[in-house]
Parts: C-alpha cells; sequence; structure tokens
C-alpha cells in the first residue's frame, strides 16, 4: 500500500490533512417547513447558505459538501478555534436572518477534532461519523462540541463565547461516550432540552467498539420495515453483520419507545426454556416464583412502548412461539430478531442480509463501495495512516470477491496488513479458509475464525440437510432449482429449508439460488472428504451442463439467440468445470457437445483470450491417436482454436492449426463436420490476409451445405449464415455479382428469423456494396443497422468491424462529427476485446478525422502513438497497406501543414505515448 493517490483538482490542494476540526450542519425541521412552506423554503434555504457559507470563510474554513438531507452542510478547519470561531458567527448570522418561513429556521451545528481521513478530495473514517453523530443529539439553534474540541479551545475560547459541560453521553454511533459541551453564543439562547443521545431512554444497548460501515442502505431498509411491521428477523450466514445491524437500528429508532430499547442476547442459554428468564434479565423484570414466569412478564410489557432486539435466535428456534405470545399480549411492543434460519411465526417480516458491495469501474469509485470502505477502516486499526494505492485495487478485488463481501472475512483480512501486504493477502484467503483467522483475545469463539462460524452452522444441520448442502456445493455462480434436482436429488422444500437456514440465497427474479462463496468453499471441502460421493455428484454435475450447453445450442438458429446467451452466461461458471471435468475424464462425446456453443459465446462476446485458454486446453488432452469420433472433437476443437488465433494475431499458428483441423475432419468427419471446420477456416485465412488461398475452401463449404443428399439440422441456417463469409471473400475478389446473389440469398432465410450474428454481417456487406456503387447514404443507413444487430446481442466484433466502416463512409461524406464519434466506437469495442490492431487502425483513422478538422498537432501526436507501437505493421481485414504505412502516409503530408518545430515536438509527444492511454482518453469523451 502506498502513501496515497495525487489528486490535481484545486480543491484537493487545499482540504488540510492531518489533526482537523469539522463542522456538521442541519436544519431542524425542515421536512416540516418544506410540507408548510415550500416557496418560503427555497428562498429561505438561500439565506442560509449565505449565512454559513460568509461565516465559513471568514474563519478559514473550506465546505466539502452536503453530509445527508439537502439543508445540511460538511466544513473542515485546520484550527479548532478557527471552527468554534466559525460555528458562533454561524449561530449569530442566523438569527439575524429576516426569515420569509413561518418560522425562523434552527440550525444545530457540531465540531470534533480528530485525525483525518484524506483519499481523493474527501473525508472518510470515525473521526467523520463521530461528528455526524454528534449533531444528531443537539437540538435546533444549538452548537456542541465533542471531548476533543474543547480541550484544544478551552484556554483560547474568544470574546462573546462560553462552554457549558454537558456531561457523558452515549451516540447513537454506539462506541464510547462522548463528552459533550455546550457553545453560548452571547445573546442568544443558551437553554435547551436535554440532549437526544441514547442516555434519554432506559436501554442495555451494547457498547460497540467500531462504527457500524456501508450499511447505509440496509439500515434505511430495515427502518422502513420496521415502520410496517411488529416483528422483523435480519436473516443470514453467521459472520455478516447481522447482529451490529439489529443493535444500530434499535438505536436509530430508540426515539420511537419511550418505554426503553433491549438487547436479548440467547447465544449463551442452551434451550429455549431459558428465553423468558433472559428477556426479564435484560429488561430488568423480576419474575417471582409463585406465578407462571409467561404470565408475569406478559403483564410487565402489555402496558409498554419497548422494542427487544432479540440476538441469535436460530439455536433456541423451538422458542420462537414466545416472541408471538409478546407481540399477542404487547401491542406496543416491536421486536428484532437475528438468525440464521426463519422464526416461521405468524407476522414475521424476513430481511435477508447479503455481503457488502464488491464491485467498482474506476479508483475514484472504489472508496465508495462497501467492502472497500470497511477493510480500509479495520485495515487502519491495524496500521494506522495506511491509505489505498491504485496496485492495491486489483487484489483487493480479489479479496472481496474470495470473501464474498462477508463482513467478518473482510475484518479478519484487513487485520493482516501490518504483516503482509493486500496481494499476500489474497493469495493466502485462495490457498486456504484458515487464513481468515484472528489472534484477538476477546473475540467470541464462534467468530475468532471463518472456519469456526462455518462449523458453528454446519452443527445447526440435520444429517439430511448436510449431505444435500455439501452436493450443492459443486455449483459455482449459483444454479437453477431445475440444475439442483438433477445433480444432487435436492427438492424444492430441501432448497427452501436451507434458504430459511440463511445458506442459499433465491433470486425469483431469476429463479436461481446462490452459495455464500466462502460457506460453497467449506462445503466443497466436506463433500471432498467423500470421494466416491464427490465423483458422483461431479460427474451428474458434468452431464447436466454438457445437456444444457447443447440444448442451448439449438435455440441459436431459431431467432433465439439472446435467450441462448443469458442461459449460457448465467451457467458459465458451471459449464466450464463440466468442459474440464469431460477434458479429465476422457469423455470426447461430453465435449463435443459444447464446443459449438462455448465457441459461439466466445466469439459473440469478444473474449478471445479466454477462449484461448479454454481451447487449449482440449488440446492438450485429446490425443491424436484417438478412434474416430474423438478425432472429430478434436478436429473441431482446432478449427476454433485456430481461428480464434488469426483473431488475435497468431498468424503462423492459426494457420497450421486451421489446416491440422481440416485434415482431420476429412478422415473422420461427416458433411456437417466438415462443412463447419471450413467455414473456420475460411474465417481464419480471411482474417490474416490470405486471400489467394480462400476460394477452395469457400466453394467446398458451398458444396457440401447446399447438396441435397446431405442434409442436417438446420442446414439452411447454417449455409445462409456463411454465405455471409463467401459474398465478403466475392466482394474481396471484386466480383459485386457473386457477392450480391450470395447476400440475398442469406437474407432471405435470416431475416424471417428475427436473427442478429450473421445479419450483422449481412447488412455490412449490403452497405459495402451501396457504398461501392457511390450510394453513400445508403450504406451509411445499412451500416447503422449493422451496428445496431450487432449492440442487440453484445456482438463486439461485429460492431466494431460496422462503426469503422461507418466511420470511413461518413469521411467520404464529409460528416466529421459522426465519422469521429463511429471511429471512437470502434475504438471502445476493439480496445473491450483486445484487439490490438483494429485499435490502432482506428486510432490512425481518428487521426485523419483531425486532418480534415484542421487539428495538426493533434493529429500528428495521434499518428506518431500508432506508429511507435510494434504492432502496426499488421494490416487491418482487407486492407492491402499496413497500418503503420497508412499512418506513416498521413505523416507525411502533414510536415508541409505546421511548423517544423511544432511538428517535431507533436511527434516527439506522440511516440512517447502509450496507445492504450491515448485510446481510453478518446473513449472518455464519448462515455
Amino acid at each position: 500500500m502506498t502513501a496515497g493517490w495525487s489528486v490535481g483538482s484545486g480543491l484537493m490542494e487545499k482540504l488540510p490533512d492531518g489533526v482537523v476540526t469539522f463542522l456538521f450542519t442541519d436544519v431542524e425541521g425542515s421536512t416540516r417547513l418544506w410540507e408548510d412552506a415550500p416557496n418560503s423554503m427555497m428562498e429561505a434555504l438561500r439565506l442560509h447558505d449565505e449565512a454559513i457559507g460568509s461565516a465559513v470563510e471568514a474563519h478559514s474554513g473550506l465546505s466539502i459538501k452536503p453530509r445527508g438531507e439537502g439543508d445540511s452542510r460538511f466544513v473542515v478547519f485546520g484550527s479548532a478555534v478557527d471552527a468554534v470561531q466559525g460555528a458562533g458567527e454561524i449561530q449569530r448570522q442566523l438569527s439575524d436572518v429576516d426569515w420569509p418561513t413561518p418560522r425562523p429556521l434552527l440550525v444545530r451545528v457540531s465540531l470534533h477534532t480528530g485525525s483525518a481521513e484524506l483519499e481523493l478530495g474527501d473525508y472518510y473514517g470515525s473521526t467523520v461519523n463521530r461528528g455526524a453523530r454528534l449533531r444528531a443529539v443537539a437540538h435546533g439553534g444549538q452548537t456542541v462540541l465533542s471531548g476533543s474540541t474543547f480541550e484544544l479551545v478551552q484556554d483560547h475560547l474568544p470574546v462573546g463565547l462560553t462552554v457549558t459541560d454537558m456531561g457523558a453521553h452515549r451516540l447513537k454511533d454506539l462506541t464510547r461516550p462522548e463528552h459533550v459541551f455546550q457553545l453560548n453564543v452571547d445573546g442568544l439562547p443558551d437553554s435547551f432540552p436535554s440532549l437526544k443521545s441514547l442516555d434519554a431512554i432506559p436501554n442495555n444497548l451494547p457498547v460497540q467498539l467500531t462504527d457500524l460501515i456501508a450499511r447505509e442502505s440496509e439500515l434505511a431498509e430495515a427502518e422502513r420495515l420496521l415502520g410496517e411491521t411488529r416483528l422483523l428477523t435480519i436473516l443470514a450466514p453467521g459472520g455478516t453483520g447481522k447482529t451490529r445491524l439489529a443493535i444500530q437500528a434499535a438505536a436509530d429508532l430508540m426515539a420511537d419507545y419511550p418505554d426503553g430499547v433491549y438487547f436479548i442476547g440467547l447465544a449463551d442459554i442452551s434451550t429455549s426454556g431459558d428465553i423468558l428468564q433472559t428477556v426479564a434479565e435484560a429488561i430488568g423484570v423480576s419474575l417471582s416464583s409463585e406465578e407462571d414466569p409467561q404470565t408475569q412478564l406478559l403483564e410487565y410489557l402489555t402496558p409498554r412502548r419497548q422494542l427487544l432486539v432479540f440476538d441469535n435466535f436460530e439455536h433456541v428456534s423451538e422458542g420462537a412461539p414466545v416472541v408471538s405470545e409478546i407481540l399477542r399480549a404487547a401491542p406496543d411492543v416491536t421486536v428484532i430478531a437475528t438468525s440464521r434460519s426463519k422464526l416461521n411465526v405468524t407476522g414475521e417480516a424476513v430481511m435477508a442480509l447479503g455481503g457488502l458491495d464488491t464491485g467498482w469501474d474506476t479508483p475514484e469509485e472504489a472508496l465508495q463501495i462497501g467492502g472497500v470502505r470497511l477493510f480500509m477502516d479495520a485495515a487502519r486499526r491495524s496500521q494506522p495512516g495506511i491509505l489505498l494505492g491504485p496496485e492495491d485495487l486489483e487484489p483487493l478485488a480479489e479479496i472481496l470477491r474470495l470473501t464474498g463481501g462477508m463482513p467478518l472475512a473482510i475484518l479478519l483480512a484487513a487485520a493482516w496488513v501490518d504483516m503482509l501486504s493486500i496481494s499476500d493477502i489474497a493469495t493466502e484467503i485462495a490457498r486456504s479458509l484458515d487464513f481468515l483467522e484472528t489472534t484477538v483475545t476477546d473475540a467470541s469463539e464462534r467468530h475468532r475464525s471463518i472456519r469456526a462460524v462455518f462449523d458453528y452452522t454446519w452443527g445447526l444441520l440435520t444429517p439430511s440437510e448436510q449431505e444435500i448442502f455439501a452436493a450443492l456445493s459443486v455449483f459455482r455462480g449459483g444454479f437453477t432449482r431445475e440444475a439442483a434436482e438433477v445433480v444432487t436429488g435436492a427438492s424444492v422444500r430441501d432448497l427452501a429449508d436451507l434458504a430459511g437456514k440463511s445458506l442459499l440465497v433465491p433470486s425469483p427474479e431469476n429463479r436461481r439460488y446462490s452459495i455464500h462463496e466462502l460457506l460453497r468453499q467449506y462445503a466443497l471441502s466436506e463433500l471432498e472428504g467423500r470421494p466416491d460421493r464427490h465423483h458422483e455428484i461431479s460427474r451428474a454435475h458434468a452431464d447436466y451442463y454438457g445437456d444444457l450447453t447443447e440444448a442451448s445450442f439449438k435455440l441459436f438458429p431459431v431467432g433465439e439467440q439472446l435467450r441462448m446467451l443469458d442461459v449460457i452466461e448465467q451457467d458459465l461458471d458451471n459449464i466450464r468445470p463440466a468442459w474440464r471435468h469431460h477434458l479429465a475424464t476422457n469423455n470426447p462425446a461430453g465435449v463435443r457437445k459444447m464446443v459449438g456453443c462455448l465457441w459461439i459465446v466466445y466469439e459473440i462476446r469478444g473474449w478471445y483470450q479466454a477462449c484461448l485458454s479454454l481451447f487449449a486446453e482440449a488440446r492438450a488432452v485429446l490425443d491424436e491417436d484417438s478412434d474416430a469420433a474423438a478425432e472429430v472433437v478434436r478436429a473441431y476443437v482446432l478449427a476454433v482454436h485456430g481461428a480464434t488465433m488469426a483473431l488475435v494475431g497468431q498468424a503462423d499458428a492459426a494457420l497450421e492449426t486451421s489446416a491440422s483441423a481440416v485434415e482431420g475432419m476429412r478422415t473422420s468427419g461427416d458433411s456437417k463436420d466438415l462443412f463447419f471446420t471450413l467455414q473456420l477456416q475460411t474465417q481464419t485465412l480471411v482474417y490474416l490476409g490470405h486471400f489467394d488461398e480462400v476460394e477452395a475452401p469457400v466453394n467446398e463449404a458451398l458444396a457440401l451445405g447446399e447438396a441435397q443428399d446431405r442434409r442436417w439440422a438446420d442446414q439452411s441456417f447454417w449455409v445462409a449464415g456463411f454465405k455471409n463469409l463467401g459474398a465478403f471473400v466475392a466482394l474481396l475478389a471484386g466480383d459485386a455479382d457473386r457477392a450480391v446473389e450470395l447476400i440475398d440469398e442469406s437474407r432471405r432465410v435470416l431475416e424471417p428469423l428475427g436473427e442478429f450474428y450473421y445479419l450483422t454481417w449481412n447488412l455490412g456487406h449490403r452497405a459495402r456494396v451501396a457504398a461501392a456503387e457511390g450510394r453513400l447514404n445508403d450504406a451509411i443507413e445499412l451500416f447503422s443497422q449493422s451496428a445496431g444487430h450487432a449492440r442487440k446481442i453484445g456482438f463486439l466484433r461485429g460492431l466494431q468491424f460496422s462503426m469503422d466502416s461507418l466511420g470511413d463512409t461518413n469521411l467520404a461524406t464529409g460528416d466529421l462529427a459522426a465519422a469521429e464519434a463511429a471511429f471512437i466506437e470502434s475504438l471502445d469495442a476493439a480496445d473491450r476485446t483486445r484487439m490490438v490492431p483494429e485499435m490502432l487502425g482506428a486510432l490512425e483513422k481518428l487521426g485523419r478525422v483531425f486532418v480534415a478538422e484542421g487539428r495538426h498537432t493533434k493529429a500528428v501526436e495521434l499518428l506518431a502513438t500508432v506508429i511507435a507501437e510494434p504492432a502496426s505493421h499488421r494490416r487491418l481485414l482487407a486492407q492491402s497497406d499496413s497500418i503503420k504505412e497508412t499512418a506513416s502516409a498521413e505523416l507525411e503530408k502533414l510536415q508541409d501543414a505546421i511548423d517544423p518545430e511544432e511538428y517535431s515536438a507533436a511527434r516527439a509527444a506522440g511516440s512517447s505515448k502509450d496507445y492504450r492511454v491515448v485510446a481510453k482518453e478518446l473513449i472518455n469523451t464519448i462515455a
């Protein structure tokens, strides 16, 4: 981890770090004022902002941004004395305002001093959270200071300001009590009701060692549900933070329960018969020995308005009827229960608590992600002052993926930062669950390690549930009910029972179930402990997903391409292990079921490197000396591998592999097998520019496809699709009539199906014919339609080629803005598929747009960047000159267009830039 990122904004440079004082403001009762006088409130807020702004500026404060509602303010001061003077001035100026509202705006202010955790232009951490919680205890017109702020200003109070000691108070963050002081301003009211701290209402909520981090949305949802129900069960596996969330919700809602908020821990009791006594002890009721305990307790609760928090209900779940009796007898009592299984009583609302969010797109977004915030908060306790560096983001993402966002696992991982790098922590977690163990001596036995948490959960299951859950661990990335039944024999009831115990997470919207990754690893280790059962389940899993892949591929020729992609992509994490199982068990029949579908999915999505890896695994396993059936599979694998190698520029290997595939298929395959292999060989030859060799496989494939005595399933579709490639070959050869003939034959078959993949090419080739005939407006329309088809199925290579051609055509018409937009979208698609020549080609064409626009210096820089990249020696599809030759020719023209010194400087600047960085900058202009 590094000392942090450098951010060049002016605000970032001015923000103080180290020990600072934060000031928070908030308008009391603003919601009611908006309801009563919305028009007046607009003007009132303007006056409010002016008063606060001038007071802050006068005392060297910096406003960061609103914190909370739109009328709150968050300000930082480098000096506590300046902060106190600023707070006093805020209240003075606000008191002088002639408010247009029915009643004056009363603003509560809090001041808290501590270490600033400053990253990317904002402050994070416990000091900020503490200051916000301190504001919540104050009343409108009142200013309160924390003990740390008072210590710094007590001997330096300006004239006209005094301080009143309000004593120690527990804030709603539930951590240590805060010594609170009231700032008094001469001439302004200094008498207020009691502070709205936790001490104002009877409670036994336990002190927490840390803030609740990154559960804002879940906390809001829990509080919303508690406004609608009197029994809320927070359901989650161990280590998810359900207890902390329940306690925080209780603290936040305390004002609604004047008779008390009580925490009732059930972890230490052994039977449901102990629940009544535990409740009585928590709320301070003495149960006599003469009367029935339940009657006594219910008589006490009946008239009271209380909130009861039952924690760890799962191991005394048979005692759930006690909760029902309480709710029936005491109409103003509300219950929160935390459990790993539902209480299954009338009126229960369930809130399933999952892991923290873990994904981000940019470094700036990373700091807002729940998993990152929790990791960094915990890491700073192990290594104060530590900041997150760019090199840490990838391994931290892996940690969060491996932990599934489980808070306990994140905390245990972060505790290692004083000894290991984040990268090393990720590596250790991947090796073993046992790495996630704490040495903290006061941690509960069940929370000392992830394995201990799961051991406890496992022990709560019946033997039948253990066997089913272990079998379900073979699934990765989720599964359907049908898959669970076929592979493991689990019934709907079994799945419901496991979901009710927080071991499965059902997703009704897509009818799937998922298992937390760490739980899955634990259960898988249990399954692996029974080798015969493990082998049986793994075989059933591979067979199921082999069949699913084969069946899904049949959707492709019948107008169901989007559905096929959806089915396969949802289960890719299961399909890949199935593929590898078939390879490992020497099952070429299983592999054959999957080859075609995997090829088309990876082709459409542009996952070329992943496709190379997947099919290289198969090449390494399939034996050249195998029987005829296995040789057919091997030839298919070689054909796909060769075509993919061509797309990433591995020319020699692609040609050799493709030729081997055709040779093998001639020996062992039938006409359909050979047709597909020739199709892939044609694609390979075209993409590598071997146009003189392509006519023979095209003619042979068309002859096989159109032979009336050799029919196979969906033959007309696949032949129609291939005719698009044949048409492109004809265009390259200058035979426009043959190209148009093949295009029209293909279209007649494909258009009625609502097809996307092959019609992307068909429309593009029709556009090329139109362009060649000078019908540029028709070409633009057809290229746009082609790109639209590609977008609908996420076909990145088709999109890249269509947008590149659209850019060419727009450039020819002189529509430079449209050409630039098209080339940038082509660049983006090429970047996402890591197709380097296509990226460089798009950059070179953008250089030509800049020339046409008169942006000569920019054009020189861009073209120099292209030429400096070694891959620029490659040729783009259907172009005779290399990218470097084309870019160099453009550069040569520019030498006379601008000043020689300016030209030299621009060329030097461009040559020093990485084409990938330049590409990202351009892509971001249309993002």
